[in-house]
């Protein structure tokens, strides 16, 4: 009997862990006021941490963006969307990407959601500056 009783304090604490993780992951994501608050108007230079280069990009608070990154520029459209999540749109591409940005301590994480509801981390940003210092 106290087995069975300590297999299920210890389900009911894993699923409050679980709980609380959940929830802790969901309290660093930012509203759109933060979104458009933190990238409007800056220069932000980050790290694409699916293919390990770093880039440059000026969201201009007009709604378009100018990136650099170590194979050429890039140009487009960024807003924020009703759910806060920062959307792009290259000339080149067809459909806009929006992804949710987070706060990791020190810097900036942008996650893609995966259909499943799954966070992929596609980007971490490291800098805002005010402005466009790098002319882009």
């Amino acid at each position: 009997m106290k087995i069975k009783n300590s297999l299920i304090i210890s389900a009911i604490i894993g699923y409050f862990i679980a709980f609380i993780g959940t929830s802790a992951i969901a309290a660093d994501d930012l509203s759109a006021a933060e979104v458009k608050k933190l990238f409007s108007g800056k220069t932000v230079e980050g790290i694409n941490v699916n293919k390990g280069y770093s880039f440059k990009a000026y969201f201009d608070p007009k709604g378009t963006i100018r990136a650099a990154y170590p194979f050429g520029t890039r140009q487009g459209k960024w807003s924020v969307n009703q759910k806060g999540r920062k959307c792009i749109r290259w000339k080149d591409k067809k459909k806009q990407n929006c992804n949710v940005i987070a706060r990791d301590g020190e810097v900036y994480k942008e996650f893609k959601i995966k259909k499943n509801g799954d966070r992929k981390h596609v980007a971490t940003f490291k800098k805002f500056t005010d402005g466009n210092p790098y002319d882009l």
